[in-house]
């Protein structure tokens, strides 16, 4: 009997593993979106050329505050996601929990920042991350009171 107890706790702790492995692997792309790779320099490649196809004869200056847009966006965007990952999976019913998590994890990546070339750390992207694990927390909430 002892042995069977033991099997579903390991079960269990599997199961929680399991839950993690979603939120490990979009920590992963944001760790990645803040390499020097993803720095403006070299997103300006890609969204620059959209932008101008989206919108023919936006002046030059339109089309940098629209990149800025874009990878603001794209901060705001991430951490949403982080958080409704967080609480579909291991922190389900611990929103505040999965919240300064997110608040956490946007410190420490702006920390990582710091020593990326081409990066630098900014309290505003730690506020702009935060605001949408914020609003994807009252999102979730909003959608569930509606259910």
């Amino acid at each position: 009997m002892p042995e069977a107890k033991s099997l579903t706790a390991g079960s269990s702790e599997l199961v929680s593993l399991r839950e993690w492995i979603p939120v490990l692997v979009w920590g992963a792309v944001i760790f990645t979106l803040s390499t020097s790779a993803f720095s403006a320099i070299n997103t300006v490649k890609v969204i620059d050329p959209i932008i101008r196809f989206l919108i023919p004869g936006l002046s030059s200056a339109s089309v940098e505050v629209c990149h800025m847009l874009v990878r603001k966006s794209a901060h705001f965007t991430e951490y949403g996601i982080l958080f409704w990952l967080l609480i579909r999976g291991p922190m389900v019913r611990r929103p505040y929990l999965a919240l300064m998590l997110c608040v956490v994890y946007a410190l420490t990546d702006e920390g990582h920042q710091v020593f990326v070339p081409g990066r630098t750390a900014s309290l505003y992207d730690v506020a702009l991350d935060s605001s949408g694990a914020l609003f994807s927390h009252f999102l979730t909430t909003a959608i569930a009171e509606l259910a």
